[in-house]
């Protein structure tokens, strides 16, 4: 994984540049302290809430009203945070709120052992006086606590893909969107990757665009039996055409159902 840090950004929320596998490079906007610290006030103050509802009703059991508080304040410190994350994309209700996720440092999702790891060290984290999770975001180019250094994991910006739209195409990419497999669905980040490559490519030359196309399209080229001069720019726009527009037509169809359920309603 290759990483650069760009200059002149601003010093809590610093943009990096991370590598897939196939050596298409895309960037994330990282969360500083600031961020994040709001985040954890409203979960704090949402998980408050909830468990001064459950102690007030609780309250009419007596001891065993406060043994069963005493379990969800238990579970609310160290497994809100960890189920969160696995379910929800990396994210908790404060997280969400302030538009920030949790990701590898890789780029891709997390997955469940990272997000409970991550959540059990945070104890670790608030050990005062020194509170080292503090000092550790603040001396780490990358804002990691002790439980993202262990977990291997980062805090972004979420970029929010569901405002992706399909690039402007020709008869030559539309003719490889048709070659490729109609089954074929990309994931999360090989899309978050060639968004990134198709929303620069007009800065770039057409021999930098073949040049920085060409790793990723090979592979596609390859296991897809598309013809072996095809255009390694053109492939990936058209892989990315393809993700794109298979987003909008769900967005489309989903928007169908709503208005066709209302029209049924209005009808009754």
């Amino acid at each position: 994984m290759t990483e650069t840090l760009v200059m002149g950004s601003p010093p809590l929320d610093t943009i990096i540049t991370v590598s897939t596998p196939e050596n298409v490079a895309f960037g994330f906007r990282l969360a500083g302290p600031f961020y994040r610290f709001l985040a954890m006030l409203i979960d704090l103050t949402l998980l408050g809430v909830v468990l001064f509802a459950f102690a007030m009703a609780l309250s009419v059991l007596g001891e065993a009203g406060i043994g069963l508080l005493l379990f969800l304040v238990f579970f609310a410190w160290w497994g809100y945070g960890g189920l969160m994350e696995t379910f929800f994309n990396g994210q908790t209700l404060g997280k969400k709120a302030l538009g920030i996720r949790v990701v590898s440092e890789s780029g891709l999702a997390i997955n469940a052992g990272q997000a409970i790891l991550r959540n059990v060290l945070r104890g670790a984290d608030l050990i005062p006086p020194f509170f080292p999770g503090v000092a550790s975001m603040l001396i780490t180019s990358r804002f990691q606590r002790l439980g993202d250094l262990a977990a291997e994991t980062i805090v972004v910006i979420d970029g929010g893909r569901s405002d992706l739209r399909p690039p402007r195409t020709n008869q030559r990419v539309e003719a490889i969107w048709h070659l490729i497999p109609a089954r074929y669905r990309p994931d999360s980040s090989l899309v978050d990757a060639l968004a990134a490559y198709v929303g620069s490519r007009d800065n770039l030359s057409v021999s930098r665009r073949r040049e920085l196309a060409q790793p990723l399209a090979s592979h596609f080229i390859r296991i897809w039996g598309l013809p072996p001069k095809s255009d390694s720019d053109l492939v990936l726009c058209a892989i990315y055409s393809r993700a794109t527009m298979d987003q909008v037509e769900v967005h489309e169809r989903r928007a169908k159902r709503t208005n066709h359920a209302d029209v049924e309603i209005l009808d009754e």
